[in-house]
């Protein structure tokens, strides 16, 4: 098989074991509902934040578009959400705020039932039905983003800082910790932007539909793919011993700056496990993975405090890179899943194969195959249906 066509069908598959890792459309507007339901609560007039104007929206992957399905189907989806009011640092502390939004949570008998011991930074509420979610509900504030411009990060995405509650940081009242999600999804966003906008028109023309009718979470861009494919690589080789196995902000960002705007999925991941490297920084001896939103932010701090931590994250890099290489090397299908099975899964490789095959017959049949392996743009993934829906990094 020439190398291009190899490339094309393996990005394929690659394809669609993405597909398998993702949150389905169900389970995500149930997500998108269930957290909508909570920022109504927290918002209703009769509430006495109503006068805060609390906002309540997702960050990490369900915000960025890299959820991955739990390896275990007694594990539940981890929904992490921001509940931002509008007042200013001067008029609360920390535990004034994270008192006063579990107040308002208890006081609903559903949401009461619901709550989990309260945790360091945030609330929990586990929902006990099919979807099997826990969302994670954090406290914030506005905070002053002219630090972090001054910095040099821009505006566009400074302006969405906040400050968060920390029971860990109480005594430091006058210190708030900080965070920047919405900012940092417009940086994850500005990443793939060139991708993003051409998978978009693509789906737009394909659907004979507007650009604009086109939902951002519709369009997943190979970045967004590569990293569901590397959290669950992770995922499996760390199934057995998970203390500090790389984390997801880590591989999230060092994905991000290794990006290069590959269409072909395939090519995305090589070009991205070989650049990981060389956007981790040493300075003065301590290894940094900067935070693109707060420069003094190091995501990689406990890797001083634990070496083992920065040890495990080599590892697993250089097993990524060994294991995509080996499967890359078999021609046939079945080869090709019995060499990923053991990196991603059973599983989620039969998942992936078998729809790859299925789609393979209906293109044959149709006449539509030299087309479809001609394209290194949307692959293979099945048709989309554009509707009404929650954007990604809008709540």
């Amino acid at each position: 098989m020439p190398d291009i066509a190899k490339k094309i069908q393996f990005s394929q598959i690659l394809e669609y074991l993405s597909d398998s890792l993702d949150i389905s459309e169900t389970s995500y507007e149930d997500a998108v509902k269930k957290y909508k339901a909570v920022g109504n609560w927290l918002g209703k007039a009769d509430s006495l934040l109503a006068v805060f104007s609390p906002e309540v929206y997702p960050q990490g992957s369900f915000n960025l578009g890299t959820v991955v399905k739990p390896v275990s189907h007694e594990d539940t989806y981890d929904i992490d959400l921001v509940c931002q009011l509008e007042i200013s640092q001067n008029g609360v502390i920390q535990q004034q705020l994270k008192k006063w939004v579990g107040d308002r949570l208890k006081a609903n008998k559903v949401y009461d039932g619901m709550l989990d011991k309260e945790g360091r930074r945030c609330w929990t509420l586990n929902y006990a039905d099919s979807t099997k979610f826990h969302m994670d509900i954090l406290p914030a504030i506005p905070d002053d983003c002219d630090w972090l411009i001054q910095l040099g990060v821009p505006d566009v995405f400074a302006r969405h800082a906040i400050c968060i509650t920390d029971k860990e940081r109480w005594h430091l009242e006058l210190e708030w910790p900080r965070s920047n999600p919405k900012g940092y999804a417009g940086w994850f966003r500005q990443q793939m932007i060139t991708v993003f906008e051409l998978q978009r028109k693509f789906l737009a023309e394909k659907l004979r539909a507007n650009i604009e009718d086109v939902p951002d979470y519709k369009v997943k861009t190979p970045l967004q793919r590569a990293i569901q494919i590397l959290k669950r690589h992770r995922d499996i080789m760390f199934e057995e011993n998970s203390d500090g196995k790389p984390i997801s902000i880590i591989i999230t960002t060092l994905a991000a700056l290794a990006y290069k705007n590959e269409t072909n999925l395939y090519e995305a991941l090589v070009s991205i496990v070989n650049g990981m490297p060389m956007h981790i920084e040493n300075r003065n001896d301590i290894l940094w993975v900067q935070n693109p939103v707060n420069p003094k932010e190091n995501f990689a701090d406990k890797w001083q405090e634990d070496p083992e931590r920065m040890i495990k994250f080599r590892k697993w890099l250089v097993q990524v890179k060994k294991d995509i290489a080996a499967a890359f090397e078999f021609q046939g299908i079945h080869e090709i899943a019995d060499a990923l099975k053991p990196a991603f899964g059973e599983k989620s490789i039969n998942e992936s194969i078998m729809k790859y095959g299925e789609k393979i017959k209906q293109q044959r049949e149709t006449g539509n195959l030299n087309m479809a392996m001609g394209s290194g743009l949307l692959g293979t993934t099945g048709e989309i249906n554009v509707k009404d829906h929650t954007f990604y990094g809008q709540a």
